[in-house]
């Protein structure tokens, strides 16, 4: 046994092959990208709705095909993120550090090789981290890097990966590790420019204020083989995080005081076992802590101040086997358990406790022209308060299937479609927050329907690449239950539609062109057209009316140009009109816009030690534009990225 390399890939899955819509970034695509967290890339991808409070600290959440932010799963290594207070994940805290994947899929995930959980919801966001590779006798990465930009941005990172144990043979073993830590400070007091009233009033040049954002991420790895069978992955993650809630940028509003804490830590375990070449099995568990305060110091009651916190729990183990049946035909059957509970400070809270057990029997049939996949989920949940009416409970199964056909054997073209039926449950929000929480709430239905087609070209000996993907989609979702923030980001009113019906398409291009090894021109591009009516009542004011903050068409582009001695991005992201609520009337219509940046940068190697620099400037048209009404958007703004390798 010879002594080498270690290398640890990953299999990329591509998004032409997907029997279901799928979007992927890969880490060499991201350097592209003027982005500093997750939400910043998902706004490059059709199909989406990132609902941005702007600022680098502002909520981030994101909807997929019009279904609302609760119905998207979000996973870090294949393992689920969860927040049962909000049903949502907030974006802006999980780093583009060590990210060597970012994929979205609509529908589900093609890989029936997974937990249960991944298969529970209408989509799911996948952020995969990059495993430690290391050169021959240099046993230790050291990566360091800083960002720095306007209104106080200062983001210094480090990264050490250390390679334990070396496999000295077949059947030996290998440990690795990885630790990160990554602080983040902005004052965030971007201008802006206040307008009072039609487009004839006087406005007034003004300062976002009580914006400012610290918070300190962590993250350690321990990554273990035995033989060419046996895998062990642990995680462990921290998360701390202080803000201010700028608020509306309402007029004679007085300076904003609340507050926001956030502290989020977990634990998680992935064990992979490949028992022969037919039967596989894989395990995961978790633990998850959230705490969150809210302090508005000058609210208007007996102490005059509130002062909110909440704590949420939850205990996760999954188990997955996969059995090939042949080379054309496998069948998985996973099951997930799960407990989460919440407890808060307040008077007369209900205390809830939620168990969930989800089951998932999947077949996937494969040939070099056809792959059909279908799942049946069943899904047990059981709500328990300490005070008051304990949400309804859930008994009930939901079946998916999926295919896609080449018909030319030559040509690597596909058409591709899919059925899902999912619910989600409501959130302990949803239920039990004060004064809004409505206990008799049902879970939100939703019905997928997919038809699309895929197409993928080389030429000039792989020099040349195109890929095109188009997919027209109908959604349906019944109880729909619909949440818009009302004082700020942290208090919601909630508002039920009953129906919703979404029509659209998405479309993705990508085309490269790599001349003399080192040179390259990339351009890609994405369009959305989404049509969500309420179909609620036919007699209503907002009956066939375009659902909050959903634009009719939006789309996004960049421009790659690569050489050895630099590199230069330009990318665009393009909204169409949107409506602040139900009715849409002009009163409540969101002004369209286009967001501009621009970037230059290239890596560089001294001996040992590869470095690399980039300048970006964003939103280089200095527009003002609001995501969310009256929470302007960052104006034009500066970045300097510089990072160290040995």
């Amino acid at each position: 046994y010879l002594e080498g390399v270690d290398v640890t890939a990953k299999k990329i899955e591509k998004s032409a092959l997907s029997n279901t819509p799928l979007q992927i970034v890969t880490q060499e695509q991201l350097a592209a990208l003027p982005t500093l967290n997750v939400s910043d890339v998902l706004k490059f991808f059709s199909g989406i709705v990132v609902k941005d409070y702007g600022g680098v600290g502002g909520l981030k959440t994101v909807s997929v095909r019009g279904l609302g932010a609760q119905h998207t799963a979000v996973a870090f290594n294949g393992i689920a993120l969860s927040d049962c207070q909000t049903g949502q994940i907030d974006l802006g805290k999980i780093s583009l550090e060590n990210v060597e994947t970012i994929a979205l899929n609509s529908g589900q995930p093609d890989d029936i090789f997974l937990p249960a959980r991944l298969f529970a919801s209408a989509s799911v966001l996948n952020v995969s981290t990059q495993k430690p590779i290391f050169k021959l006798k240099k046993p230790i990465n050291i990566c360091a890097g800083v960002t720095a930009g306007s209104f106080g941005l200062a983001i210094p990172y480090l990264l050490i990966e250390n390679q334990l144990k070396k496999k000295s043979t077949p059947d030996g073993w290998s440990m690795a590790s990885s630790v990160s830590v990554e602080y983040l400070t902005s004052k965030g007091n971007y201008p802006f420019v206040l307008e009072y009233g039609g487009d004839e009033d006087s406005t007034s040049h003004e300062r976002r204020k009580n914006s400012d954002v610290r918070t300190v991420r962590g993250e350690a790895n321990l990554f273990t083989t035995f033989g060419e069978k046996h895998e062990i992955d642990v995680k462990f993650f921290y998360y701390n995080a202080e803000r201010g809630l700028p608020g509306a940028t309402i007029f004679y509003s007085t300076t904003p005081t609340q507050r926001l804490w956030n502290e989020n830590c977990f634990g998680q375990l992935h064990y992979k076992f490949s028992i022969n070449p037919k039967l596989s099995y894989q395990a995961n568990a978790k633990f998850n802590y959230s705490y969150t305060r809210y302090l508005d110091p000058d609210y208007l009651n007996q102490s005059g101040e509130l002062d909110n916190r909440y704590i949420q729990r939850e205990y996760y183990i999954s188990n997955t086997l996969l059995y090939n049946v042949c080379k054309k035909l496998s069948f998985s059957l996973s099951n997930d358990l799960f407990f989460n509970d919440m407890d808060a400070n307040l008077i007369q809270f209900a205390e809830p406790k939620r168990f969930t057990g989800l089951t998932l029997l999947a077949g996937q049939f494969t040939t070099d022209y056809v792959k059909i996949t279908a799942t049946l989920l069943h899904t047990f949940v059981q709500n328990w308060v300490s005070i008051g009416t304990p949400g309804a409970n859930a008994n009930k199964f939901t079946p998916s299937v999926s295919i896609s056909v080449k018909p030319f054997k030559q040509e690597l073209f596909r058409i591709r479609a899919f059925y899902k039926n999912i619910f989600r449950m409501p959130t302990f929000n949803d239920l039990y927050y004060q004064a809004v929480g409505n206990a008799d709430l049902k879970p939100e239905t939703a019905n997928q329907i997919d038809v699309g087609m895929t197409y993928e070209k080389y030429w000039h000996q792989h020099k040349f690449h195109f890929t095109v993907t188009g997919d027209f989609y109908f959604n349906r979702v019944s109880n729909k239950i619909v949440a818009i923030p009302s004082k700020n980001l942290f208090i919601w009113s909630m508002i039920n539609y009953g129906r919703v019906d979404i029509t659209g398409t998405d479309v993705n291009l990508d085309l490269s062109y790599r001349f003399m090894k080192k040179y390259e021109i990339r351009t890609f591009g994405s369009y959305s057209f989404q049509r969500s009516w309420d179909m609620t009542e036919v007699n209503s004011k907002t009956y066939k009316n375009q659902i909050p903050y959903t634009p009719l068409h939006s789309g996004s582009a960049g421009l790659v140009v690569t050489t050895p001695w630099v590199s230069v991005f330009y990318t665009i992201l393009i909204s169409g009109e949107r409506f602040t609520l139900g009715q849409n009337i002009p009163q409540n219509r969101l002004e369209p816009y286009t967001d501009q940046s621009i970037a230059i940068g290239n890596d560089f190697k001294l001996k040992k030690i590869s470095f690399g620099i980039k300048l970006e400037m964003l939103n280089l048209a200095d527009r003002q534009y609001e995501i969310i009404k009256n929470f302007p958007m960052q104006g034009r703004s500066f970045r300097i990225k510089l990072n160290f390798l040995w």
